[in-house]
This record gives structure tokens, sequence and C-alpha cells, in this order.
């Protein structure tokens, strides 16, 4: 089995960022980032991601076949944390995936997904990033937001989204 490189920062511009760091500095190629902060962190189509401390910023970066898996890189993600929010306790028909990279609870958003690429010497890399909504959300003109421990009983932290991730990574 493949080590996992972890990396846990304080702040970063972006998660997604780092990871391509990594690769194209062959530090690692294989591993998952989490930070407290980012300064710069985006979504879909250059949309800003507003980062609010104590919420989950992650980001996993892997070697791939080929580009077929980036495109059910996106559909993994989403069913992982849809998974992961189902086992917190939170009842299934709350939860909704609005395509192409985002789950919402209760109609709000909670989770949106950032599927991004790289090539290097002749390699391509996955680069999945996940921002979750866990102790506060963002006020949104455009649509409702939420935060995860609104609806769980026992508080989660992020180093048990990190953990569940490590088990699934191998399923993106």
């Amino acid at each position: 089995m493949k080590i996992i490189d972890i990396s846990y920062l304080d702040m970063v511009s972006s998660t997604n960022d780092y990871a391509k760091d990594l690769i194209y500095c062959e530090i690692s190629n294989f591993g998952i980032i989490i930070s407290d902060l980012q300064s710069k962190g985006r979504g879909k189509y250059g949309n800003v991601w507003i980062s609010k401390k104590g919420n989950i910023f992650c980001t996993i970066y892997k070697e791939i076949k080929n580009q077929n898996c980036i495109f059910q890189a996106q559909f993994s993600c989403l069913n992982i944390v849809k998974k992961y929010f189902v086992n917190l306790g939170i009842n299934m028909s709350y939860i909704t995936i609005k395509k192409p990279n985002d789950i919402l609870i209760k109609n709000k958003k909670i989770c949106g997904i950032l599927i991004e690429s790289i090539k290097k010497n002749n390699k391509l890399f996955l680069i999945a990033g996940i921002g979750i909504n866990l102790i506060s959300n963002p006020k949104i003109k455009k649509y409702k937001t939420v935060f995860l421990n609104k609806f769980v009983r026992k508080k989660i932290q992020k180093i048990d989204f990190i953990n569940y991730l490590k088990k699934n990574i191998n399923k993106i």
C-alpha cells in the first residue's frame, strides 16, 4: 500500500495550488492537504471560495491513468462526501448533489468540490479540492448556505474528515 503524504497547514493561498507545487517540485505525488485558512480559495469557473477559519479546506492529489479518471473523480468525490454526511447521522433525504460540484443540505450549500488536473513527466495527476462549511457558513446573495455542525449532535473535527478521506482515497 502506498503511503499517503498528509500536509496540515496554518494558511495557504489554495490547497489545490499547493498540491500542484508539490507535484511540480517532485516533493510528493500522492496525498492530502488540509489548511486552517486559504487566502485565495476558488471554486468552479474561477469563483471565489470564501474560506472562514474553522471550516474544511482540503485537497486530494494523486496520479491517475487517463482523462476519463478526471471526469469520474467529480462524481466519486461528491458521493464520498455525501456518504460521510450520512455516516454522521444526517438524513439522506436532506442531502442533494447539485451538479456539477456542490452538495446541499435542506437546499442550502454546504460543500463545493473543484477538480483539476496537471501533467508532469508524462504522468497525469488529479487535484481534487473539497471545501466544507464545518462550523460556519458565508452569507452569499446568490444562494443559501449552511454548516455541518448544525446537523450533528457531536461536533465534528477536521481530523475526523481527513481520516475518512484517507480510508476512501482509492475510491477517487
